[in-house]
């Protein structure tokens, strides 16, 4: 009997919610066409757009890399197709990267995350 497909393909409609800020992982998203946000709400309730992510290029994945909740929330911008690696065969895939690698990995999540939280906490005349 086959286990869960490792990779889960399918399209999303503008302004579909993919993940919010806060909740927790549920894999790594790979964009094969269109485009997603990846928004921050500020301490005063505005949101600021942090990035866009097109095709070829993946998001989500630093939950994984440090095993938090969801820095920022992806939204759909423009139609996607997206590819949805689940967590679990993504972090299976961690565990075979070398030590030294995996721990620059988780070094510069944090720093991403620190930056990502300033960024959160200014306010919008700022």
């Amino acid at each position: 009997m086959a286990g869960p497909p490792l990779f889960q393909r399918r399209t999303y409609l503008e302004g579909t919610v993919l993940f919010r800020q806060g909740d927790p992982p549920d894999g790594v998203y790979m964009v094969e066409s269109g485009l997603v946000e990846i928004v921050v709400r500020r301490i005063d309730g505005e949101e600021k757009i942090l990035g866009t992510v097109g095709p070829g290029e993946m998001f989500g994945e630093m939950a994984l890399i440090d095993d938090k909740p969801r820095m920022a929330t992806a939204r759909v911008a423009l139609e996607a197709k997206l590819v949805l690696i689940p967590a679990a065969a993504f972090q299976a895939q961690l565990k075979t990267i070398n030590p030294v690698m995996s721990r620059v990995m988780g070094q510069l999540t944090q720093r991403i995350r620190a930056l990502a939280t300033e960024l959160s906490l200014q306010s919008r005349s700022e």
